[in-house]
């Protein structure tokens, strides 16, 4: 699985990046989302957003999610922070 992250404020990226995930093979769809959710998180210098149902949904529907400010603990500087699955 390939996790495309993105940090927009407005309609400018702040912050582009594409991490793979490096989970043994044998781990399912969930642990290797949630590792490459956790390492676009360490490296945008983010904390990790509350995960609703809305983002299973989209999630599950369409490949990718966004995360809006109120879904993190700390106060941020950006209007919303996507995910993309892009390989499978």
């Amino acid at each position: 699985m390939i996790l495309t992250g993105r940090i927009v404020k407005g309609h400018k990226t702040q912050y582009l990046k594409s991490v793979a995930d490096a989970c043994p093979p044998d781990a399912g769809f969930r642990d290797r989302l949630e590792y490459c959710l956790l390492a676009l998180c360490k490296d945008a210098d983010i904390m990790t957003p509350v995960w609703l149902t809305k983002n299973t949904a989209e999630i599950s529907r369409f490949g990718k999610t966004d995360f809006l400010p109120d879904q993190f603990a700390e106060k941020v500087a950006f209007d919303r922070f996507e995910i993309k699955i892009d390989e499978k």
